[in-house]
């Protein structure tokens, strides 16, 4: 859960990140919006990934920010599908929402 002190300054790139791929522009700058579109990549498909994509990271990343930030959206998916196959919901003394829904459609 984010600080209130820094809520505010937060809040306007959150809403910026939740575009499909986005782009740099006002609220992000290149290095943020590619971390974002990476992360989502990974999430949806990490085939995606490819020869030019990396082209595109290396030219705003280190060789070892580019590990790290794999290393790091692998792990958050990782908890993130643990999460959802155990159908985890916050507990009743949790600021968080509670009551998720998991889709449940049947695989043919």
């Amino acid at each position: 859960m984010r600080a209130a002190a820094v809520r505010g300054a937060v809040g306007p790139k959150e809403a910026a990140i939740h575009e499909h791929q986005p782009k740099p522009g006002e609220l992000l700058d290149d290095r943020e919006a590619l971390a974002v579109q990476l992360a989502e990549r990974i999430a949806l498909d990490p085939h995606t990934v490819d020869d030019d994509f990396f082209a595109g990271l290396e030219q705003y990343f280190s060789e070892d920010e580019i590990v790290e930030l794999v290393f790091a959206c692998s792990i958050f998916n990782w908890g993130n599908k643990f999460n959802i196959t155990m159908q985890m919901n916050a507990d009743e003394e949790s600021e968080y929402g509670k009551d998720m829904t998991y889709r449940r459609e049947a695989l043919t």
